[in-house]
This record gives structure tokens, C-alpha cells and sequence, in this order.
């Protein structure tokens, strides 16, 4: 039987992103009035984001979560570089494959995310030229 946990390790840099990513998103997906449903899964990524907040250090840290709410940390990822992208006119799918990684328990670090940023931006010139 697969395990019902999945690993997250980062650090306070993508600890950061990932907590606002899926407060905006449990917002945005799940406003207050919702159905009952709708209401569990905004207080469950809250929550989650909080114990990500509590749990993970500015170091290299790890938490445990469930992966039930696997899909949704996954949708909250994508609503965020959709969002960013969007606004900044900018590619992002080295972020994003550095972020969903996290949850195939693939270790971030802002490091990384520095690395995925410049592969983004020498994607983005060369779809341009």
C-alpha cells in the first residue's frame, strides 16, 4: 500500500511562495458562502499553509503533509504562475515544475528557484527570437 504522506523539503525562500500560492488560491477557489465541501477544502489549505509556515525553518527543512490535498497544492501552484505570468508578461515553467516537484518529494531551495528563473528567462528569449 502506497504511503498516505508525502515529504515536503525547502527552504524559507519557496516556503514563502508555496504558503501565499495556496492562501490565494483557498481564497480565490473557496470564498466564504461556499457550499459545505467548498468550506473543508478553503480551511484545509489554510491550515496547511499555516503548518508549512510553522514547521519548515529558513533552512532546508522538511514537513510531513497528507497527500490528500496533493491536486489542490498542485491547482494553487498553477494559479500562482498563471497569475504571475500574466502579470509580469513573463514564462514560468521551469518555476513551476520546481514547485510541483515538491510534491514528488523533490527538495527546493531559493537556489533553485534562481536556476529555474534564469532557465525561464532564456526560454522566453529564445521563443522570442
Amino acid at each position: 500500500m502506497a504511503a498516505a504522506t508525502i515529504t515536503l523539503t525547502c527552504d524559507g525562500v519557496i516556503r514563502d511562495i508555496l504558503c501565499s500560492a495556496i492562501r490565494d488560491y483557498a481564497l480565490a477557489a473557496y470564498p466564504p458562502g461556499g457550499s459545505d465541501c467548498a468550506q473543508v477544502a478553503r480551511y484545509t489549505l489554510l491550515e496547511l499553509a499555516n503548518r508549512i509556515e510553522a514547521v519548515i525553518a529558513g533552512d532546508l527543512s522538511t514537513v510531513t503533509i497528507s497527500k490528500r490535498p496533493r491536486a489542490m497544492i498542485r491547482a494553487a501552484v498553477q494559479y500562482h504562475f498563471d497569475r504571475t505570468d500574466a502579470e509580469s508578461g513573463a514564462m514560468s515553467v521551469h518555476q513551476r515544475e520546481l514547485f510541483t516537484g515538491l510534491l514528488r518529494e523533490v527538495p527546493a531551495s531559493g537556489e533553485g528557484l534562481e536556476a529555474a528563473l534564469a532557465a525561464d528567462q532564456a526560454l522566453a528569449r529564445r521563443i522570442l527570437t
